[in-house]
């Protein structure tokens, strides 16, 4: 299932930092990676923009590379969105941290999902398969996976 427009329909117009769009976008052309082309895509139709960085925002993201074990991507991203006073996408705990520190509001990938069923988006069967895939992908604790469809279910009532 394609993904990606959950985005678009749920937030209209999502920034990617630039480090984000050489890992993602460049260097997945480069390997054939899968996705690439609707990333490429939205950023052609415009609903996916690159950001370009301020003096500041440059300067955030260096301060937390060198404070912490997160890449480029995660700095740059958390760095726009404090700045911004926008909200980032990020499952990593380390980067959660560093996004309370530098007022960056953020969601994990289940929540997005999770809100995509609640405005319906997605049916709750493909939530279930959404979130088992994304299970797959990356580390998700079992208690996240039963609050998310534990939640899921309450809205359907």
């Amino acid at each position: 299932m394609k993904k990606l427009r959950l985005l678009k329909q749920l937030y209209g117009e999502v920034l990617i930092a630039p480090v984000v769009k050489a890992e993602a976008v460049d260097a997945g052309r480069a390997i054939s990676a899968p996705g690439v082309e609707q990333i490429e895509k939205a950023m052609d139709d415009g609903w996916i923009r690159l950001a370009r960085l301020s003096a500041k925002e440059k300067e955030l993201a260096r301060s937390i590379l060198t404070k912490s074990r997160l890449d480029e991507g995660e700095a740059e991203s958390i760095a726009l969105a404090g700045s911004r006073r926008l909200r980032v996408i990020i499952d990593d705990r380390e980067a959660r941290a560093f996004a309370d520190v530098a007022a960056a509001r953020f969601l994990g990938t289940a929540a997005i999902l999770l809100q995509a069923f609640i405005d319906q988006h997605l049916t709750f069967k493909e939530l279930e398969d959404a979130v088992a895939e994304l299970s797959g992908t990356i580390w998700l604790a079992p208690a996240v996976v039963t609050e998310i469809l534990k939640a899921a279910r309450e809205a359907k009532k």
